[in-house]
């Protein structure tokens, strides 16, 4: 897990892993772990182009998008308690 501590964009987000604890997990393609965002309680953030929602865990679900891959514009400035905001949409893949 690489821990999120300053602003960035993620592109080709395959998935994203939510939880009721305040943490956004990014799968990448072709990275092995994943990268975690850690957030505050009143944190901004929005994903659109949500497929559909599995529940994981009791306190975990992921996010599967309409398209290829989610691009992801996080901002943060520390390690935990990060407000935000974060977006997510989905666009066409560049590989096509």
């Amino acid at each position: 897990m690489t821990r999120i501590t300053q602003s960035t964009r993620l592109e080709q987000v395959e998935h994203i892993l939510g939880s009721r604890t305040n943490i956004l997990d990014f799968a990448v393609k072709g990275e092995n772990d994943y990268y975690t965002w850690d957030e505050s309680e009143d944190a901004d953030w929005t994903i659109e182009d949500v497929d559909y929602v599995e529940n994981v865990e009791e306190d975990r679900f992921i996010l599967y998008l309409q398209g290829e891959y989610f691009t992801c514009d996080i901002e943060a400035s520390r390690e935990e308690g990060n407000k935000g905001p974060v977006r997510c949409w989905c666009e066409e893949s560049k590989d096509k």
